[in-house]
């Protein structure tokens, strides 16, 4: 029998010193896509490296993966930040 498929939304991971939620946090196409624009601008002091992949998820619906990974320093009282966004990429088409 099929699974039924329903329509995926955009999720934000932070990674903060190796441990992330269990769950991400939901948010629309337009916030992840502002957030990691917001990065790409961000000062080299500030984001070490800004990437988005193009992949499928297991069941094989196109995803697109953003990663933002901050320098160690910028944030107080830890040493590694990253942020993942995952972004079904029918979202984007739709925008």
């Amino acid at each position: 029998m099929a699974r039924p498929t329903l329509p995926r939304r955009s999720v934000w991971y932070p990674l903060v010193d190796d441990r992330r939620p269990e769950f991400g946090r939901h948010l629309t196409a337009h916030a992840a896509a502002r957030c990691i624009r917001g990065a790409r601008r961000m000062p080299a002091t500030a984001v070490d490296a800004v990437h988005v992949y193009a992949t499928t998820d297991r069941d094989g619906t196109p995803l697109h993966i953003g990663y933002v990974h901050y320098t160690p320093g910028y944030y107080t009282d830890v040493t590694d930040v990253i942020d993942v966004f995952e972004i079904p990429t029918h979202d984007l088409t739709d925008l």
